[in-house]
């Protein structure tokens, strides 16, 4: 049993469990194909759940998680620093409208922007690291392999179910709003540090947004990853989900087929 409680295998469970009380459809192991390279992948945990259905516009609305679980005693530190302009004018790559990817225009002419948890914050953050343990028994910031191990895969299985979604199977006669989050599950502490202090200090946090830019094969954009402890899930689903998949029934709800087309 301790042999699996390091291993992470549990927590998978745990974590599928507390989505599955959250009142989302859950799949363990879930595989996907890599854009790249063709070949077969899996993330952890992925979570879906229809918010909306609106039978007279044909129009409807999902949240769907997609996660990756890190079980660790090792804190995982961001670092961060202040929005600028360009950080506040791009729609998210994890928003798609009814019938069409979604763009700015899309995204701040129906509010989103008022909403989308990221968009309400003043402060970015532009690298992360894990908080290890050294053989000479000092602490060491590593941040070898962490984003090929975690945020790379992570923009690779959100491009493959982009596609999915796209792809031209059987009669697609309705339009949805879907929304994509991206998390990486962590039982670990998690700290964020605003390098802009003369002298910083670690906030402790229960969650932060992880942006990157992404340039290589199939991948092209700005992907975002949220990095959430796992007993803070209920927390993150309340501070940052509940308002954007209001404004999504709101949006689904109302007479007229306002979004639709491309």
């Amino acid at each position: 049993m301790a042999a699996l409680r390091q291993s992470g295998y549990l927590m998978e469970q745990r974590v599928a469990t507390q989505l599955e009380a959250l009142d989302l459809h859950v799949w363990t192991n879930w595989a996907f194909q890599d854009p790249d390279e063709g070949k077969s992948r899996e993330m952890d945990v992925r979570a879906i759940k229809q918010v909306a259905k609106n039978e007279q516009t044909r129009q409807s609305a999902f949240l769907e998680l997609i996660v990756e679980c890190k079980n660790s005693a090792n804190p995982m530190v961001f670092i961060g620093r202040p929005k600028n302009a360009i950080d506040r004018r791009n729609c998210p790559e994890e928003l798609l409208l009814p019938g069409k990817k979604a763009s700015s225009k899309d995204f701040f002419g129906l509010g989103f922007d008022r909403v989308h948890y990221d968009f309400l914050s003043d402060t970015k953050a532009v690298q992360f690291c894990q908080i290890n343990r050294a053989k000479n028994n000092k602490w060491q910031a590593v941040h070898d392999r962490l984003y090929d191990s975690l945020f790379y895969p992570m923009a690779k299985a959100l491009t493959a179910r982009k596609r999915e979604l796209f792809a031209p199977v059987g009669r697609r006669n309705w339009n949805n709003f879907w929304l994509f989050v991206p998390m990486i599950v962590t039982s670990a502490d998690i700290y964020y540090v605003d390098s802009t202090l003369p002298e910083p200090e670690p906030e402790g946090r229960d969650y932060v947004t992880f942006k990157r830019e992404i340039r290589s094969g199939s991948l092209d954009g700005t992907f975002s990853v949220n990095f959430v402890r796992q007993d803070r899930i209920d927390q993150f689903f309340a501070d940052c989900l509940v308002p954007l998949t209001a404004l999504m029934i709101d949006l689904t709800m109302k007479q007229g087929d306002m979004v639709s087309g491309g």
